[in-house]
């Protein structure tokens, strides 16, 4: 009971909860209405000004539109100019001000001195009534181009940047005048290229070069014009026309490798440097001398050669001593005046002309003695030296003279004075041609075997002459030989240990030969040239040589001959070396009629071209 009770009570009290809870709702709802009310109102208000505000953007947005149908829209750029809210016209005006103030410079060459970067002229936009032609048209065409209604964005973007292409407009006949008007475009005043080309003569230093090609002012005019409508159409600065190859240019240039070539071996040859030691005295061949024998002929380099041969005859004709007559003291001490007949110093002019010309074309330098096709014992006017063999002919008396000491001396018996001229022994300096031993001296009628033989001049030589009983004196004026000296055997074996090819003989009379033969002596003595074998001016002319055929001597009957073992110079006479002849002394025929007992040399008419004149 208890329980039904309880949830009676519980229900009652729920129910005055929910009557309660409802008067509270009324009274509170009664509340809400003047609230809700006020809310509708700003819904409204706020909803009239945004659609107020969205048909004010519209129209502003339409005026805007309309407005950038005519003008450019914000941030243009056209050509890099600010062109932001313009009209067409306006725009066109701002683009086309910097022509209005433009100029073209022309730069080349001074057509007075040729240097570059001279200012040649300077074309201004009002000389040559330079405009843009159809500036306003191109610009109206690129602003119809933009979206008008697109200017909203071009605030607040990057904006536009736009080219406009157009044509420049100037007056061509103007400009034409303009430069032929030019100092620098008249022909007159041009100066035309020269090539580079080899100087003519050698330059202060004494060498050739390259002058260089001279550089050009003469201009193709026609080409400046064009050059410049170009320029002007393409806006440029400046135009150089050296750049550009306006100037007519030298075809050939200072690097010219052939010009370059030709020089270097001009100029190699003038290098050329020798000195000479030409027989004791020095001669210095240089650039100086060297500058007359070298010329330019069409553009290549000439030597003159046979300068170079005359320059080589001059210095054999100044220092050669072979030939010339030379001052000799006795040693009797007479000073005599003597030819040297084929002795000194004989410069091989053909060779040593040849070999000169061969080291000028390499451009040798040093130096050098020339070719000698004769030598002397020693260099100088002096080139006898201090050891010759002095035979005295009137005196009949030889000396040997080593380092200017007498180590020897002889008697001798020389040509005959009562035969033909011929067998006189010459007086002369002479130089041995050779020595040899067991020689057979060879004529005609005759085959005369010697120990020594000892040739110092063509066929006249020294030699043992064992079948005579005495030397000295006055035998050689009708008992002489034939020319050669004969000495005593054992004289004859010494001089031959001190003599070699060159040893100086000098042979000489006091007072001239004694002839007293048959034959006239030549009315004047003739020697050999004086210039080294170059015939010169008032001197004798060759010496004579001895005949083609000689005396002979004849040689013991029993004397055996032996084959030849040695074959001397082509000159000198052909011997056969033979065995010792026997001890007894051959007798030789008399030329006049001695005694028996003497023995004497018997001339013989013609001997045989290869004969041996003793």
């Amino acid at each position: 009971m208890k329980e039904k009770k309880q949830n009676k009570e519980e229900k009652k009290e729920e129910k005055d909860s929910k009557e309660n809870a409802g008067k509270v709702a009324e009274e509170k709802a009664g509340e809400k209405v003047p609230e809700k009310r006020k809310k509708r109102y700003i819904i409204i208000a706020l909803g009239i000004a945004f659609i107020l505000l969205v048909v004010a953007a519209v129209v502003v947005y339409c005026k805007g539109a309309a407005y950038y149908q005519t003008h450019f829209l914000p941030n243009t750029s056209i050509n890099g100019i600010d062109c932001s809210n313009m009209e067409a016209r306006e725009a066109a005006i701002l683009l086309d001000a910097p022509i209005q103030n433009y100029s073209l410079k022309i730069t080349g060459r001074n057509y007075k001195t040729g240097e570059s970067g001279a200012l040649i002229g300077e074309i201004n936009s009002e000389n040559i009534q330079l405009t843009y032609g159809n500036s306003e048209e191109a610009v109206k065409m690129l602003l119809e181009q933009q979206n008008a209604y697109e200017w909203i964005w071009a605030y607040v973007g990057n904006g536009q940047a736009s080219s406009l292409e157009r044509n420049i407009v100037f007056d061509e006949d103007i400009l034409e005048s303009i430069v032929t008007s030019w100092d620098a475009c008249k022909k007159r005043n041009m100066l035309k290229a020269k090539d580079a080309y080899i100087s003519q003569e050698p330059g202060l230093d004494g060498y050739y070069e390259v002058v260089p090609e001279t550089v050009g002012t003469e201009l193709d005019v026609n080409a400046v014009i064009h050059l410049a409508a170009e320029g002007i159409r393409e806006k440029k600065d400046s135009i150089d026309l050296e750049e550009q190859g306006c100037y007519e240019e030298a075809f050939i240039r200072q690097d010219d490798r052939r010009l370059t070539s030709v020089v270097d071996k001009v100029n190699r040859w003038l290098s050329t440097s020798i000195t000479y030691d030409w027989n004791g005295t020095e001669v210095i061949l240089d650039r100086e001398k060297l500058t007359e024998w070298i010329t330019m002929q069409d553009g290549e380099p000439v030597l003159d050669e046979e300068k170079v041969a005359k320059f080589v005859k001059e210095q054999a004709a100044e220092y050669d001593t072979y030939g010339k007559k030379k001052k000799f003291v006795t040693t009797l001490g007479t000073e005599l005046t003597l030819s040297s007949r084929n002795y000194g110093w004989k410069t091989d002019t053909e060779t040593e002309t040849e070999e000169l010309i061969r080291l000028i074309y390499k451009g040798s330098t040093g130096t050098r003695e020339p070719t000698y096709s004769i030598t002397a014992m020693q260099k100088g006017t002096n080139d006898i030296g201090n050891s010759y063999v002095e035979a005295d002919l009137s005196n009949q008396h030889l000396y040997l003279y080593q380092d200017g000491n007498i180590v020897l001396e002889t008697d001798f018996v020389s040509g005959t004075m009562v035969s033909t001229y011929d067998c006189v022994t010459p007086e002369g300096i002479f130089g041995l041609t050779y020595k040899t031993r067991n020689a057979v001296l060879k004529g005609a009628t005759y085959r005369t075997p010697v120990s020594y033989w000892m040739p110092f001049y063509g066929n006249y030589g020294m030699h043992d002459a064992s079948w005579r009983g005495a030397f000295g004196g006055q035998i050689f004026m009708t008992s002489g030989s034939h020319g050669c000296i004969n000495l005593p055997p054992d004289m004859a074996g010494q001089i031959y240990q001190y003599v070699s090819e060159g040893f100086p003989v000098i042979c000489y009379y006091y007072g001239g030969a004694p002839y007293i033969g048959i034959q006239a002596p030549p009315a004047s003595e003739t020697v050999v040239p004086e210039e080294g074998g170059e015939q010169g001016a008032g001197e004798e002319g060759p010496a004579e040589q001895p005949p083609a055929e000689t005396p002979v001597e004849q040689p013991p009957a029993e004397a055996p001959v032996e084959t030849p073992v040695e074959q001397p110079p082509a000159e000198a006479p052909v011997e056969t070396p033979v065995e010792q002849p026997p001890a007894e002394a051959p007798v030789e025929t008399p030329a006049e009629q001695p005694p028996a007992e003497t023995p004497v040399e018997t001339p013989a008419e013609q001997p045989s071209a290869e004969a041996t004149v003793e």
